[in-house]
């Protein structure tokens, strides 16, 4: 299948490790606050302008948290996972969510490959309550599946996708051999969160021709044809979207040239090809994973966003973090989600 009809997911198997954190206090929280953005910039067209209060950066914190912030950072950005892929994945437990709470349980694929604590009831609910405690209800509401997965050791460690009977609500996934790392899981749910945030149903509704006949070439070529935005793979991002945005400044100049890349069917060339894209725009992306697509760059961006110093403005990997302070909306989400992680990270 070719891989822009496949879902999104969110992995760090390929994240740049050359990349320094900063745990100053005062980089990460500075006493200024953020100027809203020029009208010529933001709201998008015929979007009302916001009457909030300017949202600032000053955010009180714990002491130890900017330390805890870096410390997931260097660990999101490092290569030092082990991998033990297993021949195919062979073990999915999935949830309905009730109440903010998991209820039935359903053994998709059983697996003598996960045992003891990995495939336990406590287990599966502490890894569902920690990225309830770090996301907002409001933001995640319409996550109304939660599945319990593994392809092996430091392989996929979290993906989403929109639910198949209901696509406008959507599953989160996580894999249980890989949630050892509180600070790499924590990092990955904020990127998984990127994409909820960039692709629901509100920012892009989803196309059920398409989602429904995911093998048919031509009923994905009309849709996309018919878009005069961004086309995510599962619909047509709106006008005013974070996405659509995102691409119109960062990816249009290259996209044509992205997607002969993301043609290829030949996994080893597919990934020599990447590789040539991302050295040819190093100085445009945050980490060598951000180029697989506008979607995993906009969740990798977003993730700097709330979890790193705000950077200068002094390269185009910059300014895509400095993208979501534009927004009001977001910056108050950024203060609302550090203080979440800085109380819930687990001990």
């Amino acid at each position: 299948m070719n891989r822009k009809y496949r879902h999104l997911v969110g992995t760090l198997a390929l994240l740049l490790s050359t990349l320094a954190c900063r745990a100053a206090t005062s980089l990460i929280f500075p006493d200024t606050p953020t100027p809203l953005p020029p009208a010529t910039l933001t709201p998008l067209p015929n979007t009302p302008i916001p009457t909030l209060p300017a949202p600032t950066e000053e955010i009180i914190l714990e002491a130890a948290c900017p330390l805890l912030l870096s410390d997931i950072m260097d660990a999101a950005l490092s290569d030092a996972n082990s991998s033990e892929k297993f021949s195919e994945e062979d073990y999915y437990v999935l949830y309905t969510i009730d109440d903010d709470k998991l209820k039935t349980r359903e053994d998709v694929v059983a697996s003598n490959n996960i045992g003891g604590e990995y495939d336990s009831r406590a287990k599966h609910e502490s890894l569902w309550n920690y990225f309830a405690e770090i996301i907002p209800e409001d933001e995640r509401k319409f996550v109304t599946k939660f599945a319990v997965t593994s392809d092996g050791r430091g392989e996929i460690l979290a993906a989403v996708s929109p639910n198949y009977d209901n696509p406008s609500e959507w599953t989160l996934e996580v894999d249980t051999l890989d949630t050892d790392d509180n600070f790499s899981l924590t990092y990955t749910l904020m990127h998984e969160f990127g994409h909820l945030l960039t692709l629901n149903s509100k920012q892009v509704p989803v196309n059920r021709r398409v989602l429904y006949n995911i093998d048919d070439i031509d009923i994905y070529e009309q849709a996309v044809a018919q878009c005069p935005q961004y086309f995510t793979g599962e619909g047509c991002s709106t006008i005013d979207s974070y996405i659509n945005e995102f691409f119109k400044r960062f990816w249009s100049h290259f996209y044509e040239e992205w997607q002969e890349v993301d043609e290829i069917d030949d996994e080893d060339v597919y990934y020599d090809r990447l590789d040539d894209f991302h050295d040819t725009y190093q100085d445009q992306f945050l980490t060598d994973y951000a180029p697989t697509s506008p979607a995993e760059d906009i969740a990798e961006s977003w993730s700097f966003f709330v979890l790193s110093p705000k950077p200068d403005n002094n390269s185009i990997a910059n300014e895509k973090i400095l993208f979501f302070y534009e927004y009001p909306e977001l910056v108050r989400l950024r203060g609302d989600i550090l203080n979440r992680v800085c109380e819930a990270f687990p001990e």
